[in-house]
């Protein structure tokens, strides 16, 4: 009875304390396949070790004119989840559906306020807002749970402690941009709307229309940028940098490279709103 008891007090501390392990899968780890590097992080943090992650987008590839190879096929043949962005960026999801019709498809723009551009399509940048991160990562756990239930309770806790690693940063930044002298920043392409509309900034591209510029547009932004005193361009390395170049010479502006994709999201965002927010101060 005394060793019963004993039994009995370790693992009433080990439920009060949160330290009661998961259940392991009974067939190993949830095989994930996600579009795009930073969508890894938040997977990951979702579902930690009980997840392979498979990302088809490789670094300094361009999302919208993917093509996915035969081995990244095999592994959508292969995968219970695959993890969207959405809002129109898997324009080629219907291909990946045929080749696995029994996975788990998720679609992590579910409920975002999304930005409509004027040819009538989403603006899928979704991720690069920390807000619009904390409505992707419920969706991640939705879908985790849903291949997975009997671990419900491991996946919200892990859900749970990145979104407050997401709304810390969010409010870091709001502080930061809430104090800035310029409310304009240049960029390459208009990937950051959505970071842009939580700070109230306004993004300007250099790109007019998904589209290098003319130099009727090109001579508006340079106006635009000598009025506003802006020295600083941000280009992404998934695009060729010369009409940015070009800009910066004649704005006398530092060239800064800013990655949408980059993987390691948490770390990337605040780099990003950092190397944002000093540009709207100097």
């Amino acid at each position: 009875m005394k060793g019963l008891s004993i039994l009995v007090v370790i693992a009433l501390a080990a439920l009060l304390c949160g330290c009661v392990s998961p259940e392991e899968l009974p067939s190993g780890k949830i095989n994930v396949v996600t579009t795009i590097a930073p969508q890894r992080e938040l997977i990951k943090s979702v579902g930690k070790d009980f997840v392979n992650i498979t990302v088809l987008v490789p670094p300094g590839a361009e999302p919208h004119t993917f093509e996915p190879t035969p081995s990244q096929m095999r592994a959508v043949a292969d995968a219970d989840l695959y993890i969207m962005n959405g809002a129109g960026l898997e324009f080629w999801m219907d291909r990946l559906l045929q080749v696995n019709k029994k996975m788990v498809v998720v679609d992590t723009s579910k409920g975002i306020d999304l930005v409509w551009e004027s040819g009538g399509e989403a603006d899928p940048h979704i991720w690069l807002s920390l807000r619009n991160a904390v409505v992707q990562l419920d969706n991640i756990y939705q879908g985790l749970v849903q291949v997975d239930p009997d671990n419900k309770d491991f996946y919200l806790k892990n859900k749970e402690e990145y979104v407050q690693k997401l709304q810390s940063l969010d409010a870091e930044l709001n502080q930061s941009f809430s104090t800035a002298h310029r409310k304009i920043f240049v960029v390459h392409h208009p990937a950051w709307t959505y970071f842009a509309r939580d700070y109230n900034l306004e993004q300007v591209p250099l790109m007019e229309n998904e589209k290098e510029p003319g130099p009727k547009y090109l001579g508006e932004v340079i106006d635009l940028a000598r009025k506003n005193n802006i020295t600083a361009i941000f280009v992404e390395p998934e695009f060729n940098p010369k009409a940015a170049e070009v800009i910066a010479k004649e704005m006398n502006a530092r060239i800064i490279d800013l990655d949408p994709l980059a993987e390691n999201y948490l770390e990337n965002m605040r780099h990003a709103g950092k190397m944002i927010a000093e540009s709207l101060v100097s």
